[in-house]
């Protein structure tokens, strides 16, 4: 936990991200992106900026990491930021394409199972899910670009017919579907008309109207409040000015926020989750709050680190950085496909257990029960998959 630096009864949390492309993951000049917070007040950073500057001086009225990170001055003056804010800040960062396979099962599966889907978050299934896409995303199959694509394109539209490769699918054979994305096709498919109704709904129990549901900012954000929440201290916030962070602020208080930590505490299963605002959240300019210019500093350092990776003579920060880093990071587990492993096997044997409901061929037991029978034929070797 990072150490506490608080004016008053309150903590003072500064924000902002780098690599956004709003709600098109897709972009492959941007491929990561990163969301930072820093526990700093205006005046303190100021001080720290003028102090590094005089260090490392470089000509620029607003810090950027773009121009920083592309000489030696600039990479000296980042580290010098870094290690003098060593244990008050906090990085998440994501590989888009991974996020937007993560999107699939919250608005693909959930939507079948939006009674009781914590099963499913239990047993990691929402992580098989977003792997086997995204393994079939970058895989060699000439489906594969257009599968997500027309996935982005259906959660931007709410209309099934821009996705035939998802809702419309015919299984002509029957080793097709044994492969984990063609039972993700059947279960689509077969659900397509429960899917469509409840995604369209999305526009009625989202403030922002739904238009905004593929960007990683309210989620990155949601975490970063989550994190500073633990030390139980009040926080005020102030984040460089965004569209869709303004559009779900008013979600973070009262009794919107109440049910956005319920859903944190019952889906993703952190403990005591929660945070508590003493006021709203404020939107500003980064050239004229110090903070926050430093935030997106430290947010655009991680985007390009993982881009390109972070240059040989600012190592002396990895660690540094390393520690910064919240589990709520997005990145490729592969792990989670191996068959040879009790997770990943079980989940497997769900999917097409799934599959098979949608197509009117499953046993009908409960998930719950279906789950202790796949994971008792595991432990007693009465089950294995080739899916050779």
């Amino acid at each position: 936990m990072a150490s506490r630096r608080s004016t008053g009864d309150f903590l003072e949390i500064a924000c902002d991200e780098a690599g956004h492309t709003g709600p098109d993951l897709l972009a492959k000049e941007q491929p990561f992106f990163a969301f930072a917070s820093i526990n700093i007040g205006d005046a303190e950073a100021a001080d720290l900026m003028a102090a590094a500057r005089r260090l490392h001086p470089v000509q620029m009225p607003e810090l950027k990491a773009a121009k920083l990170l592309s000489s030696p001055r600039g990479r000296k003056l980042i580290c010098t930021l870094v290690q003098k804010l060593e244990g008050r800040f906090a990085i998440t960062a994501s590989d888009k394409l991974l996020a937007l396979c993560g999107w699939v099962f919250e608005y693909i599966f959930e939507p079948v199972f939006q009674n009781d889907p914590r099963i499913f978050y239990r047993k990691d299934f929402h992580r098989f899910v977003a792997m086997f896409c995204y393994t079939y995303a970058i895989g060699m199959d000439e489906h594969a670009e257009g599968f997500l694509a027309q996935f982005q394109a259906y959660m931007r539209t709410k209309n099934p017919a821009v996705a035939p490769l998802l809702f419309e699918f015919k299984d002509t054979s029957e080793a097709a579907s044994l492969r984990p994305f063609s039972l993700l096709q059947i279960f689509a498919t077969g659900f397509r008309d429960v899917i469509a109704a409840d995604n369209a709904s999305v526009v009625d129990r989202m403030a922002d109207g739904g238009r905004w549901m593929l960007d990683l900012s309210a989620s990155s954000l949601w975490s970063h409040l989550n994190h500073w929440g633990k030390q139980r201290v009040p926080l005020s916030v102030q984040c460089d000015d965004s569209k869709p962070l303004r559009a779900i602020a008013g979600d973070l208080g009262g009794q919107s926020q109440e049910q956005i930590i319920r859903r944190i505490r019952e889906i993703v299963g952190v403990d005591e989750p929660g945070w508590e605002l003493v006021g709203p959240i404020k939107f500003v300019n980064s050239k004229s709050h110090a903070s926050v210019q430093i935030a997106d500093v430290l947010a655009s350092t991680a985007a390009s680190a993982f881009q390109h990776g972070l240059h040989e003579d600012m190592r002396s920060i990895t660690t540094i950085l390393d520690a910064g880093m919240l589990r709520d990071s997005v990145f490729p587990d592969i792990e989670r496909l191996d068959l040879r492993n009790r997770s990943a096997a079980v989940n497997y044997a769900v999917l097409y257990e799934l599959a098979m409901t949608a197509s009117g061929k499953g046993t009908g037991l409960p998930i719950e029960v279906y789950y202790r029978v796949a994971e008792n034929g595991f432990d007693t070797g009465q089950f294995r998959l080739n899916l050779d």
